[in-house]
C-alpha cells in the first residue's frame, strides 16, 4: 500500500456551511472550535478535539480539524494534526509561515499532546491557542498526552510561536465533562507495564 487518505466526518461541510467564513476575534474563534468539537462528540465520530487554523489579520478560516484517530484507524489523526495538514494542502505549501503566505493562527480545543505538539513546532503556525490544558484532558477524559515538556509554552516561544492558552479554559473542560458523559471512548489511556 502506497497511498493514504484521511478526511473529516460527512456532517463537517453541512457545519461550516452555517459558519461564517471570516471570525476575527480569537475568543470567537474558539468557540468556533469549541461547537466543531461538540458536534463531533454528538456525532460520534471521534474524540473530544476540534481544532481551526485562522488568517491571524483577517480571521478568514483556512481550515478545520477534528479528532478521527479511530474512524480512520490512524493514530496520528488528531484534530490539530487535520486541521494543520489541510490548511497546508489547501495553501498548496507545506510551510504555512512561508514569506508569500499571511501568518496563521491554530486554534485548539486543548493543548497540544506530544505528537501535536511537534507538529505544529515545523507547521509554520505563528500562534496557537489552546482552551483545556493537558491535565485537564488526563484527569476528566482520561486521554494520555503524552510527555510534554514541563517548559511547553518556552519550547513554542522559543521558536518564534506565540501561545496563548487557557482561552475559555471552562468552556473546554466543559466540553472533556460531555464526552466522558456521552460514553465516549478513551482510546489511549496511560498504560502500565
Amino acid at each position: 500500500m502506497k497511498q493514504l487518505n484521511l478526511s473529516l466526518p460527512n456532517w463537517v461541510d453541512s457545519f461550516l456551511n452555517k459558519q461564517a467564513s471570516i471570525i476575527p476575534e480569537p475568543e470567537d474563534q474558539m468557540r468556533f472550535v469549541l461547537a466543531l468539537t461538540e458536534r463531533n462528540i454528538r456525532e460520534e465520530t471521534g474524540g473530544p478535539f476540534g481544532s481551526a487554523v485562522f488568517e491571524i489579520e483577517s480571521g478568514r478560516l483556512v481550515s478545520v480539524g477534528v479528532n478521527v484517530v479511530v474512524q480512520q484507524n490512524c493514530s496520528a489523526a488528531h484534530a490539530e494534526m487535520m486541521a494543520l495538514m489541510l490548511a497546508q494542502k489547501e495553501l498548496g505549501h507545506f510551510d504555512l509561515g512561508a514569506a508569500h503566505l499571511p501568518a496563521h493562527r491554530l486554534v485548539t480545543s486543548g493543548k497540544m499532546c506530544t505528537m501535536c505538539l511537534g507538529n505544529v513546532c515545523w507547521s509554520g503556525v505563528k500562534e496557537v491557542f489552546s482552551s483545556a490544558e493537558p491535565e485537564d484532558v488526563e484527569s476528566i477524559a482520561g486521554f494520555d498526552e503524552g510527555p510534554t515538556p514541563p517548559d511547553y509554552n518556552a519550547q513554542l516561544e522559543n521558536r518564534g510561536i506565540n501561545i496563548v492558552p487557557e482561552m475559555l479554559r471552562h468552556e473546554g473542560k466543559a466540553v472533556l465533562q460531555l464526552y466522558v458523559d456521552l460514553g465516549g471512548l478513551v482510546y489511549n489511556p496511560t498504560r502500565k507495564k
